[in-house]
């Protein structure tokens, strides 16, 4: 995951406890709400990672 705060930290020029939270927050709302991985990835790829949030 710190890899992936760091390129968010990079592209939104941001600092890197800024950037944690906002993938923080990402994630919870994916956790929260896996369904809407099919919108934001497409249908195949979106069911597929809803199964590996649990629902």
């Amino acid at each position: 995951m710190d890899r992936l705060i760091d390129i968010v930290s990079e592209r939104a020029g941001i600092q890197r406890d800024q950037a944690e939270k906002a993938v923080n927050a990402m994630l919870g709302f994916l956790k929260e709400t896996p369904d809407q991985l099919s919108t934001l990835l497409g249908d195949d790829l979106g069911t597929r990672l809803s199964g590996i949030f649990g629902r």
